[in-house]
């Protein structure tokens, strides 16, 4: 039976990836609504075991003591303040523009190495957090309260991946609330505010929990270039889930980059996001001799962000489009910085 289920898991994961990796349930039927449930539990199976004493969202915290949060004053937005009421971003651009995201983190075995690579590349992602790791019942929820503390301090974006990773199309109204309103209530407790951007667990999504997140101001992040590292147990096999997903995203919707999804929970995930960015870098030198668009690592959604103004909770922001003269500002500083490694390579 293992061997069904993980086989069955693999053809999951290929389908959701080349399609962005997000589950959209728009018919409220009870046949429409089990096949997403039937769809999303490959994902909640692989992160459940990380999830430590689920509980009913709608309890209270426990009160703890916990120290004053260590947010840098003068840091960068670093909880989307001016990502407030945006449109949906899907992640897709026909720019080389990479941003790198991280789900259901923090994780206190492989969140703080992921943080020093990133810190080596001098690139900066968003972390969605599961708001259930921050609660501070244990001593692993505490560790990695001053882990998630430690993410904001670095300049990184927070946002909120929910209360407890439930996916929220199956879950009614009062539920879902539950869910984004009690992530907040966690947020501001650790941090001393709340976030603005979200991803539902899994993508899964529907028009219904659209309207849900957008009543609290959130901006819903997707992804376009999933790489499957939740369903896999080595790095290699991440990056060479996330080319194939590159490749046919290229080939069927002329997306040339967008928003990478990765998992901070996995050692293959930080390693992989390690390879994945000399991967760039490679290809950058191979552009840079061809006198071509170069991979540009973006250091938040500003790009792709698009606000919703009167538009309605399930629209999509546009792919992200840079004018002209922003283009060759960033690809001057790009190619200067390729110049340099290429020749190190």
């Amino acid at each position: 039976m293992s061997a069904i289920v993980t086989r069955t898991g693999r053809l999951v994961l290929y389908a959701l990836a080349l399609t962005g990796g997000a589950l959209t349930a728009h018919l409220t039927a009870p046949g429409a609504i089990n096949a997403v449930a039937r769809a999303t539990d490959v994902r909640a199976a692989a992160s459940e075991p990380l999830v430590v004493g689920r509980r009913d969202s709608t309890a209270p915290l426990p009160e703890l003591e916990l120290p004053t949060p260590n947010i840098v004053a003068g840091q960068p937005d670093t909880f989307g303040r001016a990502f407030k009421g945006g449109k949906i971003i899907g992640g897709g651009t026909q720019h080389r523009l990479i941003l790198f995201s991280f789900d259901d983190g923090p994780d206190r075995r492989h969140t703080p190495l992921l943080l020093d690579r990133l810190d080596a590349e001098g690139i900066r992602g968003v972390f969605f957090l599961t708001a259930a790791r921050l609660a501070g019942r244990n001593l692993m929820e505490r560790q990695q309260i001053a882990i998630a503390r430690e993410i904001a301090a670095r300049g990184h974006t927070i946002a909120s991946h929910t209360l407890d990773h439930e996916q929220l199309p199956l879950l009614d109204d009062a539920a879902v609330r539950a869910q984004i309103v009690g992530a907040e209530r966690v947020f501001e407790r650790v941090f001393g505010r709340r976030p603005w951007l979200m991803r539902p667990p899994g993508g899964a999504r529907s028009a219904r929990v659209d309207r849900l997140i957008a009543e609290r101001g959130y901006t819903t992040i997707l992804w376009n270039l999933g790489a499957g590292d939740f369903q896999v147990r080595s790095a290699q096999e991440v990056v060479e889930t996330w080319k194939k997903v590159f490749e046919r995203r290229e080939e069927q919707f002329g997306e040339r980059g967008g928003i990478i999804l990765l998992h901070d929970t996995h050692a293959w995930s930080v390693d992989a996001f390690q390879m994945i960015v000399a991967e760039l870098w490679r290809r950058n030198c191979e552009l840079l001799v061809q006198g071509d668009e170069l991979y540009d690592i973006v250091n938040d959604p500003a790009l792709f962000f698009e606000p919703r103004a009167d538009a309605p909770a399930t629209a999509f922001a546009r792919p992200a489009t840079l004018p002209p003269e922003l283009l060759t500002q960033r690809q001057a500083a790009v190619r200067r910085e390729a110049e340099r490694r290429c020749v190190e390579m």
